[in-house]
């Protein structure tokens, strides 16, 4: 980042929200005043934190600061999955490594509606006949349990990360349904995942997802599945 770019971020965190919370920036005269550039130039670096999803702009409004979401997280992880900075495998294990203390967390944290929204991407799990709804019903299980932890950080990393391995882990789960059995193993670690958040057991909830990470490595890794 150059100096003008990290001088326009000093200027917008320290705009303070209005009593509806509404963060609005100077305007684009102002902005380029206060850092003594040209427009043209603040407007390429006004459109870099939009893309970051920092800022919103609306013509004949203004620019508004805006709550980070997941998407420039998962712009980062597809990017640097391409261009070979990490694989899948390292990807996965950083995965596991994040959701082991998300369980944790959850179990300690639930609430009641977070509870109803494990159990209702457990029941479409385990009643769906669609691959692909069980796919997304699977997806939607585990960011309910990020979720669950109420932790920010944990949430935008987490969701960030697992829509890249859910695209590319999509038709390994796929093949993984043509295994006689694998499905019914899969699902019943969901089970007892959700039972160990229920009962608010934080040990037993690492516990479960150390055996889900467990079984599906075992069932990724069967012939015909191995090597995606």
């Amino acid at each position: 980042m150059d100096a003008t770019f990290e001088q326009l971020k000093e200027l917008l965190v320290q705009i303070q929200p209005d009593a509806n919370g509404v963060a609005r920036a100077p305007t684009e005269r102002e902005l380029a005043k206060a850092l003594d550039v040209q427009r043209s130039t603040l407007r390429e670096r006004l459109a870099s934190l939009e893309v970051l999803g920092l800022i919103r702009r609306t013509q004949g409004s203004g620019t508004y600061l805006a709550l980070p979401d997941s998407g420039f997280v998962r712009l980062y992880f597809e990017m640097a999955l391409k261009l070979g900075y990490f694989n899948i495998e390292q990807l996965q294990q950083a995965r596991e490594m994040l959701e082991h203390e998300v369980a944790r967390v959850a179990a300690c944290s639930a609430t009641p509606d977070d509870l109803a929204a494990l159990q209702a991407a457990l029941d479409r799990m385990l009643t769906t006949q669609s691959v692909a709804e069980g796919d997304e019903a699977d997806y939607q299980f585990h960011l309910s349990l990020m979720q669950a932890t109420h932790n920010p950080v944990i949430t935008l990393i987490m969701e960030g990360l697992a829509s890249v391995l859910y695209q590319v882990l999509q038709q390994r789960r796929q093949l993984i349904r043509t295994i006689p059995g694998a499905a019914e193993r899969t699902n019943a670690t969901h089970i007892l995942i959700v039972q160990a958040i229920f009962d608010h057991d934080p040990e037993q909830a690492v516990r479960a997802m150390e055996n889900h990470f467990a079984v599906w490595n075992e069932e990724s890794t069967r012939e015909g599945v191995n090597g995606l």
